[in-house]
């Protein structure tokens, strides 16, 4: 995912409006083709028919691999396409074809950009070492206790701006973001925890956020 460091929200629009032609191409080509007159009534198109078979989408596989692999792969990155295929479903629209799945995962991989620029304009500093000390033990988790022993340490050092934060006002972000989980007496990072701290250290991403 190095591309994401390089997108911007200039490719954001980009990538939109590519994704409207894809989805919208096959019956915006239909009506041009078959539009026989423009008036001050609108359009008149003739009966549709089929498209010959050299206009049909088609795509080399491994250029496809290609375009795909530009952004790589992960649980997180599956799980936003998978939303993204959903949501255009049920609004009645194609998920389907090379072009398709190609911005979708480019679609994917800049959300995900965004939501990390978010996650890093607004987390704490002391949250990315919490989030780290997590990291530690991915699938183990650690006890609410030690959570619990660090964030009355942080309150000791910044005691005008955290002094009277409870222990959920401090995790509140975390959980928001899906940045942690609890199953029972254990916080874990989630999987987004995970790419999130791989984006820092991939993109050289300061770690010492205020608080």
């Amino acid at each position: 995912m190095d591309i994401l460091s390089a997108i911007t929200w200039h490719h954001l629009a980009f990538l939109f409006a590519l994704a409207f032609i894809a989805i919208f191409r096959q019956p915006l080509s239909e009506l041009i083709r078959r539009t026989t007159r423009i008036g001050k009534d609108g359009l008149s198109a003739g009966p549709a028919g089929p498209a010959p078979d050299a206009q049909r989408e088609k795509f080399d596989p491994e250029a496809v691999q290609q375009l795909l692999d530009v952004i790589g792969n992960s649980i997180v990155i599956t799980d936003i396409e998978g939303r993204v295929r959903t949501e255009l479903k049920e609004k009645g629209l194609s998920a389907e074809g090379d072009t398709i799945k190609v911005l979708i995962r480019h679609l994917a991989g800049t959300k995900l950009l965004l939501s990390f620029e978010q996650i890093h304009n607004l987390i704490f500093g002391s949250q990315i070492f919490l989030l780290k000390k997590l990291n530690e033990v991915a699938g183990q988790g650690r006890p609410f206790s030690f959570v619990c022993s660090h964030i009355d340490h942080v309150k000791t050092l910044y005691p005008d701006e955290l002094g009277e934060w409870s222990f959920d006002q401090y995790l509140e972000f975390m959980f928001s973001r899906l940045l942690i989980v609890r199953h029972g007496d254990q916080i874990h990072i989630t999987n987004l925890g995970v790419e999130y701290l791989t984006w820092l250290a991939r993109n050289g991403r300061s770690e010492n956020n205020p608080l």
